[in-house]
């Protein structure tokens, strides 16, 4: 199971920059990392993934907060009905399409992006959509003993897309 990672969490709330009274929404929130990471930062999380399975793993993990809902629905139908400031898109399947759909309500979005051809896609359209838009490639190694010592094994680079609304 793929799980975006609580250090690129860490880089997605750098640059998505909460101010504490707004509305996050996690499209594609899978087991609920980043849900789980934005809940302290945020007035309300709504965590939204079409698996049924991914959904209930996400309920029980944030089932201690009270500001956040989780919902078993495709994110476009999510897009369309709800209300929110900030959008994170943990997967990219369909994601041209919903970033037609966030741009209309979200000031700041932010998306992962494991293939170069994809963060490219998302950050041509955040741009075209009118947001300032940016890549930053995220590399991370963890420690582990190796013949006594400390080695790093390092994990696939991810490409954090995020922007911000242009406001004339």
């Amino acid at each position: 199971m793929k799980e975006t990672k609580p250090e690129i969490a860490g880089v997605v709330l750098a640059k998505l920059r909460p101010t504490g009274s707004e509305i996050f929404a996690d499209i594609g929130c899978g087991n609920g990392g980043v849900t789980e990471f934005f809940v302290p930062y945020v007035a309300r999380v709504f965590a939204v993934d079409c698996d049924a399975e991914m959904v209930a793993r996400c309920r029980k993990r944030v089932e201690k907060w009270d500001n956040v809902e989780v919902l078993n629905l495709d994110g476009r139908e999510f897009l369309k009905n709800f209300e929110y400031d900030i959008v994170f898109f943990g997967g990219t399947k369909k994601i041209v399409e919903m970033l037609d759909i966030a741009a209309e309500k979200a000031s700041r979005i932010a998306a992962n992006a494991a293939r170069m051809e994809i963060a490219l896609e998302v950050y041509r359209k955040m741009k075209e959509l009118g947001f300032s838009s940016e890549i930053v490639v995220v590399n991370i190694s963890k420690s582990y003993e190796l013949a006594g010592g400390t080695a790093f094994k390092s994990l696939n680079p991810v490409f954090v897309i995020s922007g911000i609304k242009k406001f004339n």
